[in-house]
């Protein structure tokens, strides 16, 4: 899974460095609005595998100290409470530093391109 977020953190360093490099030709402010449409989209599958890996550590753990027996069905569903005391909430999840610290940049940068495209400065 961190395989996983690291292929998709340099999809969308490669889709913001293609946007910033064609922003500055004659491409509508239209086309790279939605051109950042993909690192949205990376956003979303980076913090859902966050999430699926800390449900597998949740899993891990109750194996590890008994509380359930280990039936391999590798079943990582979990109580609301057990998802809230280890952060694997949704929102916990977008807060976590290799999330935000990456993609925060990115959606600024993005703006930043999008605003200036649209006040025809580039």
């Amino acid at each position: 899974m961190s395989t996983s977020a690291a292929i998709y953190k340099g999809f969308a360093a490669t889709i913001v460095t293609g946007i910033a490099a064609i922003s500055f030709t004659e491409v509508s402010a239209w086309i790279l609005l939605i051109a950042f449409f993909p690192v949205g989209c990376f956003l979303v599958m980076d913090t859902y595998y966050l999430k699926l890996e800390k449900q597998y550590r949740i899993l891990y753990e109750k194996v590890r100290n008994e509380k359930i027996a280990p039936d391999f069905s590798l079943d990582s569903r979990c109580s609301k409470a057990e998802l809230y005391d280890a952060n694997a909430t949704w929102l916990k999840c977008l807060q976590s530093p290799s999330i935000w610290m990456f993609y925060a940049p990115i959606i600024i940068i993005g703006v930043i391109i999008v605003s200036l495209k649209f006040a025809g400065v580039i």
